[in-house]
């Protein structure tokens, strides 16, 4: 009779590995789709765009000047991610009635061009850009050559690029 009483023992024993294994895969993904935007990488697929051009929609687009990394358009960028992110919702237009304008403007970026691309589910930086390059208007914003800086931002699986000019 001992080795019955073995049984239960076993039965729990595999319960926890199996359930720690699962945990731990449930909180890898969680991991990786809050893990902090690669501002290097985002920046360089930016720019390996713009200096090789590309169609947008039907418009070719000629190599145009790189962008530069700007941490007042991160901020606007980390400000709308973060508040899509909390609130549940997705739209150029914040919950206040801000623009994209508004929010760069109080970062302290005094524009006299902005652009701003958005977009949600995506858990790396290439598969972001390549949808933002698939869409016509948002590949715009990144090829557009009045555009002379740039940030951008990720909070879980929103993502927000800001582009501007003084």
């Amino acid at each position: 009779m001992k080795p019955l009483r073995l049984v239960p023992v076993f039965l729990l024993s595999l319960f926890i590995i199996v359930y720690s294994c699962h945990k731990s895969d449930v909180i890898n993904q969680n991991n990786s789709a809050a893990a902090a935007l690669n501002k290097s990488l985002m920046l360089q697929l930016v720019n390996e765009q713009r200096t090789k051009g590309c169609n947008c929609g039907t418009v070719y687009y000629p190599p145009t000047t790189t962008v530069t990394w700007n941490d007042q358009l991160e901020s606007a960028a980390n400000v709308h991610a973060a508040d899509m992110d909390k609130n549940n919702y997705f739209s150029h237009t914040g919950l206040d009635g801000s623009s994209a304008g508004d929010r760069i403007r109080s970062a302290g970026y005094n524009w006299t061009a902005y652009g701003e691309n958005i977009a949600k589910g995506y858990t790396t930086e290439q598969s972001v850009m390549a949808a933002w390059i698939a869409s016509e208007e948002h590949c715009v914003n990144i090829m557009n050559p009045a555009f002379h800086e740039f940030g951008a931002a990720k909070s879980n699986l929103y993502w927000v690029q800001e582009f501007g000019s003084r």
